[in-house]
């Protein structure tokens, strides 16, 4: 079989675009998603943490995240305990709920939307707080986000 210079130049072309296709998750601008968990309260908490997608069909393609952390009571000189997810996830739309185990009437929900996507400087930071009221009765969940 002969080799013309159009065949030479096809199979060169493909060769290449197989080499460096690899390489494109280097060049793409994904940012990513930080939580940063607090507990101001005085109590010990477990907090289960749920991330959906929000574009996903059925349930099971929809879960991304389901985690429970604990968080310990604050330190003496600090007013609260800080956990940190450092980019967790890549920096996207979901759905992120969140319960508290030891009260189990404390819940909540919360659409986070990315701020710092494309900004190579900075990432998407969500804070997941749990305070109590001001009568230091029932702890409740407080979201917050960079922009």
């Amino acid at each position: 079989m002969k080799l013309t210079r159009r065949k030479a130049l096809s199979l060169g072309g493909s060769v290449g675009s197989v080499a460096v296709s690899g390489c494109t998750g280097l060049l793409s601008d994904n940012s990513y998603l930080t939580l940063t968990l607090l507990n101001f309260d005085s109590t010990e908490h477990e907090m289960n943490i749920d991330i959906y997608r929000t574009e996903a069909d059925k349930y099971r393609e929809a879960i991304i995240l389901r985690e429970r952390y604990d968080l310990s009571t604050p330190p003496e000189d600090d007013a609260a305990y800080q956990h940190i997810e450092e980019e967790i996830l890549e920096s996207d739309k979901y759905i992120v709920r969140v319960n508290l185990e030891t009260a189990p009437a404390t819940r909540a929900t919360y659409p986070f939307y990315p701020a710092l996507k494309g900004d190579d400087e900075r990432t998407d930071t969500l804070f997941i707080e749990i305070r109590t009221e001001l009568d230091g009765t029932e702890p409740y969940i407080e979201f917050k986000q960079n922009y």
